[in-house]
């Protein structure tokens, strides 16, 4: 088996959904393969009364997790993380897990399309294991999809 706990970062993105996918896809090759599917909020706004709507908003993706999590044959379990950096945050969710694959997505909901957000990158960069980053597929009328028919 080339891995055998996986962690997959979800933030709610479409990139993010895309890694779920490609982790679910891993985990069915064998379901000796653990999931650990990891949410983070990240506690920037507490104190100033935003944090009411960010609180409800973790709490309703990690029970969305926690739900995925029973229902796929492997082994799995959700975490909610809290902190300031969620690129430390998930490196150290991994190791704490003994994870040897991070599957995550190639940006956020707040990153810019086409570039490689910034926690992607802080975890490319710091991971000691693999990552697999998970791209959103081509818009219909994009040049990208565009290059992508005629190829084929």
């Amino acid at each position: 088996m080339w891995c055998s706990k996986v962690l997959v970062a979800y933030d709610g993105s479409a990139p993010s959904a895309k890694a779920l996918d490609l982790a679910q896809s891993i985990g069915a090759q064998d379901e000796r393969i653990e999931l650990v599917f990891a949410h983070v909020m990240k506690l920037f706004a507490l104190g100033t009364g935003a944090e009411g709507p960010l609180i409800e908003e973790a709490n309703r993706v990690h029970a969305g997790l926690q739900q995925l999590a029973e229902r796929v044959p492997n082994k799995a379990h959700a975490h909610l993380l809290k902190g300031t950096s969620p690129a430390d945050l998930l490196l150290k969710c991994a190791e704490d897990e003994g994870c040897d694959l991070i599957v995550m997505g190639s940006r956020g909901k707040g990153g810019v399309k086409g570039y490689l957000g910034s926690v992607s990158y802080a975890v490319v960069q710091g991971s000691p294991v693999a990552v697999l980053i998970a791209k959103d597929a081509p818009e219909a009328g994009s040049a990208d999809a565009t290059t992508e028919r005629e190829a084929r």
